[in-house]
């Protein structure tokens, strides 16, 4: 009888999915890749001249000949960097120092002019346009309740309790499950389901705010949810007037939309689609504490407690408004991504690393750290 009451289990949670994500997990794979915005309608994030172009340097560092590596079997070895960077898939490989680009390679069809599609290593940027919304008194505080911004969620219990600040710490109790992709979890249905709004206004409580760190994307789409709001326009449209536009980007962006409407909703814990170099163009951003020449387009203050530890109220020392916190010996910091993404900055030498990947030593930020901190220790011996 084991057989049968399997099959019975199985299509009772089949049925409480979602038809769409069902559909579309089962067409184009349960994990998300490089590729999968193809599948998506997209809203064009619009670039302005002038260009900002970083120097391009022609001198050979010989960078990896010092690195100690592990490969996929764990064995040790020392390699260069061209070797390493056609490891676990990597598809473009970025380090800039002082705005010189010293090391630049991209493998397989991808070049300098692909467009590279970021997981959660967009999360900064939404945390980012908070910061300029509470600049802009837009936001009065992040301290306020998100009932204050999103009134359909007065009704919902709990859910009062939570504040902006709660969503930017993944300390908000709200329950969804974001660990494990597959066909049942609740970030399956978010990326590919077709109707985000909805999927918020069916979120519940777990746990009350600041009782523990729960990573989610529920959280950084209620985020994206309070621009809307607070603009009376999409996040696209935020992100493109306040930092694609000021910064200079090389080419357009393209954010991923649960469905083909006008209000179409970004999928905001992920799916930007833009040149490896124009996201090296919003970590120069944080690396000049915001200022951008002689602009200042996120506050300084905003900078500097979102890229430090803040434990407090149980969120985690290592994570803070949605940026990775290195270690203290170099005061670094990072935006993280599946498959091994990673803008990893280290402020003293103004050094950055910019890595896109698509499969492969997914989440690892041990060996990625460790990789990029022996790079950093050489570029600091290097003029």
């Amino acid at each position: 009888m084991k057989p049968k009451i399997n099959i019975l289990l199985f299509v009772i949670v089949m049925l409480s999915v979602s038809s769409c994500n069902v559909y579309n997990t089962m067409r184009f794979g349960a994990l998300p890749d490089q590729h999968d915005f193809s599948h998506f309608p997209q809203r064009k994030i619009e670039n302005q001249p002038p260009v900002f172009n970083f120097i391009k340097s022609d001198k050979d560092y010989n960078l990896g000949k010092w690195i100690g590596l592990t490969n996929k079997s764990l064995n040790p070895s020392n390699v260069a960097l061209d070797s390493f960077v056609k490891l676990h898939n990597t598809i473009s490989f970025l380090i800039i120092r002082n705005d010189t680009i010293l090391y630049e390679k991209y493998n397989g069809k991808y070049a300098d002019t692909s467009l590279v599609s970021s997981f959660s290593m967009v999360k900064p940027m939404i945390s980012t346009l908070i910061g300029i919304a509470v600049s802009e008194g837009r936001i009065k505080s992040i301290d306020n309740p998100i009932t204050d911004y999103l009134t359909e969620f007065e009704s919902k219990p709990g859910f009062d309790k939570i504040t902006i600040k709660n969503l930017l710490q993944h300390t908000s109790g709200i329950k969804f499950t974001d660990q494990e992709f597959n066909i049942v979890s609740d970030n399956a249905e978010f990326y590919w389901g077709h109707d985000l709004r909805k999927g918020m206004t069916e979120l519940t409580v777990k746990t009350a705010p600041n009782i523990e760190f729960h990573y989610s994307s529920a959280n950084t789409q209620l985020l994206a949810l309070i621009i809307e709001r607070i603009t009376n326009k999409s996040i696209s449209n935020y992100l493109e007037t306040k930092i694609w536009k000021p910064l200079g980007m090389e080419a357009p962006a393209y954010w991923s939309l649960d469905k083909d409407v006008d209000n179409g909703m970004e999928k905001a814990f992920c799916c930007l689609q833009a040149r490896a170099i124009d996201f090296a163009k919003f970590g120069r951003l944080y690396l000049n504490k915001g200022n951008w020449e002689g602009n200042q387009i996120v506050s300084r203050d905003w900078v500097d407690y979102s890229t430090h530890s803040d434990p407090t109220n149980n969120n985690r020392h290592y994570y803070n408004n949605n940026w990775g916190i290195g270690p203290l010996k170099y005061n670094s910091f990072y935006a993280v991504g599946l498959y091994g993404q990673y803008l990893y900055l280290y402020p003293e030498k103004n050094i950055q690393i910019i890595r896109f990947g698509d499969s492969s030593l997914s989440y690892n930020p041990n060996y990625w750290q460790d990789v990029f901190i022996q790079i950093i220790d050489q570029l600091s011996s290097l003029k």
